[in-house]
């Protein structure tokens, strides 16, 4: 999908845009699936997914968390102004980011710094072509320090409060989910 999907975007872009919501929909699925059966990682996933739909609410509603910007319709519906599925993208990346250096690291402390910069680094190559696809929009063009920090804070805080539920995740969807999402973006970047 994700193979198709990048060369599909900068080929065709109207014709793959619409199926960006159940791409992440389906992403999610395949993702959760391949879990270990815990109700304490599903809970999890879960309120991460709450925390990431907050926070973008009160980020687009104040511009406090990260600076000022508004969604564009290629995620699909939305509630006060947020894509619904982009809860589920905070999830991925979160849970994807923790079980993956809580291999490099079992401190706490460590693996939620280390979450952090990763999730914030595949921020950074999303930033890039985000507007292009019409999944947002800031006001000052690109995103900035404090899109990054925002960012940077949140994953520092979900990574501290949940690396015990995601440390038994399974590693190789974990990467997988990583690796695809830097392939994808990075392929829209460099097709730019």
């Amino acid at each position: 999908m994700y193979a198709f999907g990048a060369p599909g975007f900068i080929l065709f872009p109207q014709f793959f845009k619409p199926f960006t919501p159940f791409t992440l929909l389906f992403t999610s699925f395949v993702f959760l699936i391949h879990q270990p059966y815990n109700k304490w990682f599903i809970i999890s996933f879960v309120a991460v997914c709450g925390i990431g739909f907050a926070a973008e609410v009160i980020g687009v509603k104040t511009g406090w968390v990260f600076g000022t910007y508004r969604y564009g319709n290629a995620l699909g519906y939305k509630y006060a102004g947020v894509p619904l599925v982009i809860s589920l993208n905070w999830a991925l990346l979160a849970a994807s980011s923790l079980i993956v250096v809580q291999r490099i690291s079992k401190s706490p402390l460590a693996a939620a710094c280390m979450a952090a910069l990763l999730t914030t680094g595949i921020d950074v190559i999303i930033e890039q072509v985000a507007p292009h696809l019409d999944f947002w929009y800031f006001k000052t063009g690109l995103a900035g320090w404090h899109n990054y920090l925002g960012w940077m804070c949140l994953s520092l805080g979900v990574g501290l409060i949940f690396h015990k539920p995601f440390a038994k995740g399974n590693y190789k969807i974990a990467a997988c989910m990583l690796v695809l999402q830097v392939y994808f973006f990075g392929c829209l970047v460099l097709g730019r």
